[in-house]
């Protein structure tokens, strides 16, 4: 029976915090700096701390937990870590199947959700998202497509227009693509959107063009705004920026669930 001493697990706590410290800090190097990094990283650095000093801390906690006081708050907070914990492993799931569902119905339109655009060409992530776009309406060649998101004040045209061009170039109709391009959030994508499809009687079903993390939300919103059924068109996130994004999106839905935005 294999034997794993005490040494050995904390080496590997600590290489797994170390590496997670790296990931969730890399994308803060190209601009990238959300909530997402900042809890990713704290995370990784209790860790980091409780395996390296882990017998210090196990004697502050045994001291801690020995007046009443003490008890009563350790209890709490491993209470609300648990809880915390089950959260993100239940939402987390929930945004898997959110993102790789099939389509059980054809549908009529795909919405293609905003990102930055750098100038007047898509970033990396705009790109993934034109292209899960694209691979929808090769799929499905009757659909149409919304293109929605407004331009920025860093940015030279609309992110609308950026994947119009974008999907032109692909070799998309240019009267397969309608134009959105008032939104700043993803709320307003999704209300304005509809707006085009309703005034052009598309009422079916409908795709969602954005990136795998965000499906869920954005799918969830579309229910506030009203929407027919939307489905998953999830773009493909760079390994990079993954984590950040990921862990982020825990907390933009509890920010959906209660502001409803």
């Amino acid at each position: 029976m294999l034997r794993i001493d005490s040494n050995f697990l904390r080496i590997v706590l600590i290489l797994i915090a170390v590496i997670g410290i790296i990931w969730f800090f890399l994308p803060s190097t190209v601009g990238i700096v959300n909530i997402g990094n900042a809890f990713g990283i704290g995370c990784c650095g209790l860790l980091l701390l409780f395996a390296g000093f882990n017998k210090r801390i196990s004697h502050l906690l045994d001291t801690i937990y020995a007046n009443r006081i003490g008890k009563i708050s350790l209890r709490i907070l491993g209470i609300l870590m648990i809880l915390g914990v089950l959260y993100c492993l239940i939402i987390s799931i929930m945004m898997l199947h959110s993102a790789y569902r099939k389509p059980k119905e054809t549908p009529q339109a795909v919405i293609v959700l905003g990102c930055k655009v750098k100038g007047t060409r898509p970033s990396r992530m705009l790109s993934e998202r034109i292209q899960a776009a694209y691979d929808a309406m090769q799929t499905y060649p009757e659909i149409v497509a919304v293109v929605s998101g407004g331009k920025g004040n860093d940015e030279d045209i609309s992110e609308a227009e950026c994947m119009r061009r974008e999907l032109i170039s692909k070799g998309i109709p240019e009267s397969r693509i309608f134009v959105e391009d008032q939104s700043t959030s993803t709320s307003e994508n999704l209300r304005f959107s509809k707006k085009i499809l309703d005034e052009n009687g598309i009422t079916g079903n409908l795709l969602i063009a954005t990136d795998g993390y965000h499906e869920m939300r954005a799918q969830y919103l579309a229910k506030l705004e009203n929407l027919p059924h939307c489905d998953p068109a999830a773009a493909h996130t760079t390994a990079l920026m993954f984590p950040t994004y990921w862990v982020r999106e825990w907390f933009g839905l509890v920010h959906a669930f209660v502001f409803g935005n």
